[in-house]
């Protein structure tokens, strides 16, 4: 008996001092800072590491909340970020050169693609496989980095521009399979599967594999952002390198969750192209989102001898690598 009331003593004395225990002061975890990133496009595999960090908590182990922004044509990112309306955004290196060349205080803080996915592309059956097959032919031109990027070329491959059509083309691939072009410009990961989809062989001719690799794909955020929260960034930029990183070495279930977001889209296409981009965004030669001032120097001189920028800037304004070199402990 004596026992028995001994053991029913210490379980109360255990409780009363869990009780005072659980009485005292406790850790009062911050609630998440909550920020938007505006996407270059609309929902699809282009983002599918932004999308893995959400759906996988990687974000959240960062302690932030995170908001997938799809572009507009009211709501350009450059704009979005610089005026304070989204804290991070992705868009075109070339894009962020021009937005500091016009005093606009956004900077790089990581690349997405290492290699550039833009490309011209034609149907198999026209034998057209290369810049030099194009003389007399009629191409297809999208705006922006696209028609930039094909000037650049022809002009490094020595060719004459007036002996080819060019045309202003929309974002589909209808005038290259109607025949109102023989060869359209697009991005790899992207446009030549939709001639695919239509029944079609595709030939594809990057950029990149003609001397015109400038970073495309590329995450930024304001000066402001960085000054004022620097930690906020680098836990942005590692937890979107974990989500990347993840995308990589889980394929099929990342498909399972990009198509959440692109919800118009296929499983198929989405396949496509986020197979046709893992080998552009992990390369081998650099870490996930490395940066290198020599391309993005490259990607400024294009640029100015195109006409894109009237004067030289400091290449060194338009990008920084104080967060890559702390994630991947490379030192400042």
């Amino acid at each position: 008996m004596k026992k028995a009331v001994s053991i029913v003593v210490a379980v109360a004395i255990i409780l009363v001092t869990g009780m005072v225990a659980g009485c005292g002061p406790q850790e009062v975890k911050e609630p998440p800072d909550q920020v938007t990133v505006r996407l270059k496009w609309l929902h699809q595999a282009q983002f599918a590491g932004m999308y893995a960090a959400v759906e996988k908590g990687f974000y959240a182990e960062e302690n932030l909340e995170v908001t997938l922004l799809p572009y507009t044509y009211e709501e350009q990112p450059i704009d979005m970020v610089s005026e304070g309306k989204n804290e991070f955004g992705i868009t075109g290196g070339n894009l962020i050169i021009q937005a500091r060349a016009d005093g606009l205080p956004v900077k790089a803080i990581g690349v997405i693609y290492q290699k550039n996915p833009l490309c011209c592309y034609s149907l198999k059956e026209s034998g057209i496989t290369r810049p030099q097959d194009f003389i007399g032919k009629t191409i297809g031109l999208k705006s922006g980095e696209n028609t930039q990027g094909y000037h650049v070329m022809i002009g490094k491959l020595g060719l004459d521009r007036n002996q080819m059509n060019e045309v202003q083309i929309g974002y589909g691939v209808d005038e290259l399979i109607s025949g109102i072009t023989d060869v359209s410009t697009g991005f790899s990961v992207n446009e030549p599967h939709r001639v695919i989809e239509a029944g079609h062989d595709v030939n594809v001719m990057l950029f990149a594999d003609y001397g015109v690799d400038v970073y495309a794909d590329t995450l930024f955020t304001s000066e402001e952002i960085i000054n004022s929260a620097p930690e906020l960034v680098e836990r942005f930029l590692r937890a979107t390198i974990k989500g990347w990183q993840y995308t990589i070495e889980n394929e099929e279930e990342t498909i399972d969750i990009i198509l959440e977001y692109a919800t118009d889209s296929t499983r198929n296409h989405e396949e496509y192209m986020l197979r046709q981009s893992i080998p552009l965004i992990h390369t081998g030669d650099v870490p996930i989102g490395w940066m290198a001032k020599g391309k993005w120097q490259y990607g400024h001189d294009i640029l100015l001898q195109t006409g894109s920028i009237e004067k030289e800037i400091d290449i060194d304004e338009v990008f920084t690598m104080q967060f890559l070199n702390k994630i991947y402990g490379k030192g400042e």
